[in-house]
């Protein structure tokens, strides 16, 4: 019942400072690297979130949202767009459509990837499974065994290798290493052929254009796995790299993947100590958290049919059951995708 009622009702019942969208990259096409990890809405598709948002929003940029520069006169719930991972379609594809739109953004670069300089190893796991599919029968029957030896899959059935790539972490990436090589994964000639992160120029050119370019890490490892001196080199280093880029005193941070685990004291800390660290960014939809921390609703998800069509309605009315539901249990509901990122 819940999920039923209109957008601006829940608005009004539940406000929100902002709320936050969340994408990682838009096509038309699969693409290797992500086609087997989550899905992507088209250019169409984007175009019409975006009327949507327009619509049912004030939305803001990254600069008047920290300052506080934002119209008393627009009574309407406050939006900001958000880009994460540096992808290369940000700014072919998706760059292009804000312009059009007239809508402010922020992208958030993992900068050990820029320039494509390596590749996530969830992307090499992606180009795995796509490569393994592709096998002939016989082919996929002979090597599954030792694939599966490799990644340590249970029982070395080979149609958990799939599933098993797509669960790895970045303990595992010499494993998916070995994996590429078994498969003749090609990562280098990928990265430089089919190139599929931002470079340093087009992170400067549309930094130029008014765009916000925030930091995701440097290697886009959970920060929840490191220990705390790591966890804040790892922020620490990409927002100074990231404000360095585009002449900024300070840039904001997206949490890789969630900012679960993450202790908000010692972020309050590291913010007081390291000026170019801005605000942190998750993904737990419309969560309360600290006061320099905003939570976004990661929309990746495409409309039924790959119609041309919005689906940020059915979002953001699961978002605010959600938020709904934890203001009676006080017991967070987790979004479906956001782990998977």
């Amino acid at each position: 019942m819940l999920r039923v009622l209109p957008v601006r009702l829940y608005a009004r019942l539940i406000a929100r400072d902002v709320v936050g969208f969340c994408y990682h990259t838009v096509s038309d096409e699969p693409l290797a690297h992500l086609k087997h990890l989550y899905p992507a809405k088209t250019p169409a598709q984007l175009t019409c979130d975006l009327e949507f948002i327009r619509r049912e929003f004030n939305v803001v940029g990254y600069d008047d949202l920290r300052a506080g520069r934002v119209s008393a006169r627009d009574k309407r719930p406050k939006a900001l767009v958000t880009f994460d991972d540096g992808l290369a379609e940000c700014h072919t594809i998706i760059r292009p459509l804000l312009l059009k739109h007239g809508t402010p953004a922020v992208f958030f670069v993992t900068t050990g990837f820029l320039d494509n300089r390596q590749l996530f190893y969830r992307h090499k796991a992606s180009l795995c499974i796509e490569a393994y599919r592709h096998l002939p029968p016989v082919a996929a029957a002979a090597i599954g065994s030792d694939l599966a030896a490799i990644l340590d899959v249970n029982g070395g059935a080979n149609g958990n290798l799939p599933s098993r790539l797509r669960q790895t972490t970045s303990q595992d990436e010499p494993a998916i290493d070995e994996v590429c090589r078994r498969l003749g994964v090609d990562v280098a000639g990928y990265l430089q052929k089919t190139a599929p992160y931002l470079t340093t120029a087009q992170v400067q050119s549309m930094a130029s254009e008014g765009f916000a370019i925030g930091a995701h890490g440097v290697t886009h490892v959970r920060l929840d796995s490191l220990s705390a001196a790591d966890a804040k080199a790892e922020i620490v280093a990409s927002c100074s790299t990231v404000a360095t880029l585009v002449d900024r005193t300070e840039v904001p941070f997206a949490f890789p993947f969630n900012g679960n685990g993450v202790d908000r004291g010692m972020l309050r800390a590291l913010r007081a100590s390291h000026p170019q660290v801005g605000l942190f960014f998750d993904t737990r939809m419309l969560a309360r958290d600290q006061d320099f921390i905003v939570n976004r609703i990661v929309v990746d998800e495409p409309p039924r049919g790959r119609r041309r069509t919005t689906n940020l309605s059915l979002h953001m009315r699961y978002a605010y059951a959600a938020a709904f539901g934890r203001a009676l249990a006080d017991v967070g509901t987790p979004h479906p995708q956001a782990a998977s990122r």
